[in-house]
């Protein structure tokens, strides 16, 4: 084959991968409309966008660089969704807050103090994220995947009046769940749970100076995926792999999927009438296992602000495992708070980035 019919067959094989990534892109923008329950593939295209877009803009500068009208194809797509573009990558500038009268609020899932997917619980990996946790200092802390007492935490003078709320379940031999510090007295405190599963949110109410507010704290329906799923989707299948094993493990994981859309589903429904039940500001922390462009952000981000879009810079992924680009560790405020500062701590005790944020209420 000559190299002019070597050119050409490699420009053929680019622009049909083009064509195809493009019309996946369109379908991801979806997501964000449609219930996971009546389309769940399309679902499945929105938690994938951050892949669809670079793919999309190397195909515009691979067409730039040869001088190609062709990067016109992946530019348009990546202009229709310019919308959803926006709830994935911030150009916020936060201001540091000196300021007394900001609150500090964080929310990390440490993944139980294992440091790695199905890894044993290590008590130096939790010494080491609690002596994090002290020196950065949150006002409010909220954790998911949490193992252990609440004394625990904040054990030093500074913070010897800390109030917790928190609930565990068995786990192997070890208990985890969601746990809410705080520096301020909990007047009241709520659990989000359906029969038959495990509570995945719980809320307190307290008393911050003259105001109250309500906390929720939140650990949405995880995909549960195994190393070997993560090894199978963060890498090509081996050469031992027959192509039925490849085809079926691939089918599991849809299934698995699908199971996890549907739950967050119901459960999101939960929190809704959380957020809204009480009259008085909401601060909404936690794992969403799910990504600015899904359904279930969207429910969310339509009654709270995203304080990473106000405030932060870049993709900000909070995953730290194997799968690129994941933004799934959210922090919510209600519309009295203002918004001072963002923050990702690249700490990699566990499969998730902490994140925080400083808060200004109208009154402080």
């Amino acid at each position: 084959m000559s190299p002019g019919h070597k050119h050409s067959a490699l420009q053929s094989m680019a622009t049909t991968v083009n064509w195809l990534v493009a019309a996946l892109m369109l379908v991801s923008y979806l997501a964000q409309k449609e219930a996971p329950s009546q389309h769940t593939l399309i679902a499945v295209f929105g938690l994938v966008y951050p892949l669809l877009l670079f793919t999309n803009l190397f195909f515009v500068v691979f067409w730039l660089l040869q001088r190609n009208k062709r990067w016109f194809i992946s530019a348009l797509i990546i202009l229709i969704g310019f919308s959803q573009l926006k709830t994935n990558i911030a150009f916020g500038f936060g201001k540091k807050a000196s300021n007394t009268k900001a609150l500090k609020v964080m929310s990390y899932n440490v993944q139980g103090f294992t440091g790695k997917n199905g890894a044993p619980y290590n008590p130096e990996i939790k010494l080491k994220a609690l002596s994090f946790i002290l020196k950065e200092n949150p006002e409010i802390l909220c954790l998911q995947e949490y193992t252990g007492k609440s004394s625990d935490l904040f054990r030093n003078k500074k913070n010897k009046n800390a109030y917790f709320h928190s609930y565990y379940t068995q786990k192997g031999s070890k208990y985890t769940g969601l746990a809410i510090v705080s520096r301020y007295r909990i007047f009241r405190k709520g659990y989000l749970k359906f029969k038959n599963y495990r509570t995945f949110g719980i809320f307190a109410d307290m008393v911050v100076g003259k105001d109250t507010l309500r906390v929720i704290n939140v650990h949405l329906a995880s995909i549960s995926l195994g190393q070997d799923d993560l090894d199978l989707l963060s890498s090509p299948p081996s050469s031992d792999w027959k192509k039925q094993d490849v085809g079926n493990h691939l089918l599991g994981i849809y299934r698995k999927l699908e199971k996890a859309f549907r739950l967050r589903e119901r459960q999101l429904d939960k929190v809704i009438r959380i957020i809204g039940s009480g009259r008085r500001p909401v601060l909404l922390c936690g794992d969403f296992n799910d990504t600015p462009s899904s359904w279930a952000y969207h429910r969310i981000a339509a009654l709270l602000n995203d304080a990473f879009l106000q405030k932060g810079t870049g993709i900000g992924a909070t995953y730290a495992g194997p799968l690129p680009f994941l933004r799934i560790d959210y922090l919510f405020t209600g519309k009295p708070f203002t918004v001072l500062s963002y923050k990702k701590y690249n700490i990699r005790l566990s499969d998730h980035y902490p994140v925080s944020m400083t808060v200004k209420l109208p009154g402080r």
